[in-house]
């Protein structure tokens, strides 16, 4: 991990839930207003981490909120009997690290190279105490991550893992920074491990899935990590 020493670069938080047209900016964030955005510059820092590093480790002190401004984050809980089981990937304007009776619940490590706005929490706490508008939007974060956990608790309801799959590329098409809307062409940043784990299956069954889901016509490999995606058809076969 790095902490870079340049100014901070304008907070971004996914807008969840609803909200006036003019709190959301084009992209789906939620416009915070300049004063808000001075202020978590004074208490906030960008943090650069590499591929694969380790950003938090489950049972440790939360002391930070993150928000990812590039790149993606994997978060996974550690079982009983030692098995990891992802919960969620995070990308770019989705807090994560809120913790619980001020330890994290679960670790979280970079899944690609990536920069991260790296909050205090005391110092945010402390901020939220005075300035009703950021602890509103603050509660955005709150929000993302429950919206994060129901989706992927959807997902690995499904009990053919044709649909847990199916559902998997939908929820990452909905991701503007790795689908191409005109070409229709996701670029996965988790690799069939990542993907099994999520899931709760095997590396083999994803294999297999997804040999079956081009055989149909669903969707097709371009490479290792691109897929081109029928999205009608793809939704079809959740909803049947």
């Amino acid at each position: 991990m790095k902490i870079l020493a340049v100014a901070l670069p304008k907070v971004r938080i996914c807008a969840v839930g609803h909200w006036p047209a003019d709190r959301i900016d084009k992209d789906g964030f939620l416009i915070l207003d300049s004063v808000v955005q001075k202020e978590l510059a004074e208490i906030a820092s960008l943090v650069s981490y590499e591929c694969k590093e380790q950003i938090f480790a489950q049972a440790t002190p939360a002391q930070y909120i993150y928000i990812p401004h590039s790149g993606a984050v994997r978060v996974a809980h550690q079982l009983a009997d030692g098995r990891n089981q992802i919960v969620a990937f995070y990308m770019p304007g989705e807090p994560f690290g809120l913790g619980e009776n001020g330890v994290y619940l679960n670790s979280a490590c970079a899944l690609t190279d990536c920069l991260l706005i790296r909050v205090p929490r005391a110092a945010l706490d402390a901020l939220c105490a005075h300035e009703p508008r950021l602890q509103q939007d603050c509660l955005v974060g709150a929000m993302a991550q429950l919206r994060l956990s129901q989706r992927h608790l959807l997902i690995v309801t499904h009990q053919r893992v044709l649909k847990r799959v199916a559902d998997f590329l939908l929820e990452c098409s909905r991701q503007q920074e790795v689908f191409d809307p005109v070409k229709n062409v996701l670029n996965l940043i988790m690799d069939r491990s990542d993907i099994a784990d999520y899931l709760g299956t095997s590396v083999e069954t994803i294999s297999r899935t997804l040999g079956k889901l081009e055989e149909d016509g669903l969707m097709k490999r371009l490479d290792s990590r691109s897929l081109w995606l029928d999205l009608s058809k793809l939704t079809n076969l959740l909803n049947n």
